[in-house]
């Protein structure tokens, strides 16, 4: 479930402070404070695991259900698996 977060906007300053332009700064600070604290913030197009050896340094991805962060010394080459045969094994006992 997706939660679109509406970004308050911080009040213009008036050329003499009132006591009410102080009050609606703070509360705004403290509405803007809880949103970067909030646990649920809906992070959309992160790539997987999968994705890592396309990224650049400090990109974020999944994997797992954790988020990574792709540092100087990290090396993602991805991964390729194949199966393949060839001919005919008989095995005969007597």
């Amino acid at each position: 479930m997706t939660r679109k977060i509406v970004r308050q906007i911080i009040p213009i300053a008036p050329v003499v402070y009132d006591h009410a332009y102080v009050n609606q700064l703070a509360r705004t600070l403290d509405n803007f404070i809880d949103e970067q604290r909030s646990p649920i913030v809906n992070f959309q197009g992160i790539p997987s695991d999968g994705a890592a050896n396309t990224l650049e340094l400090g990109d974020v991805f999944e994997s797992n259900g954790f988020l990574k962060i792709i540092r100087t010394n990290d090396i993602y080459s991805g991964s390729a698996s194949a199966t393949a045969s060839v001919g005919v094994v008989a095995v005969v006992i007597t």
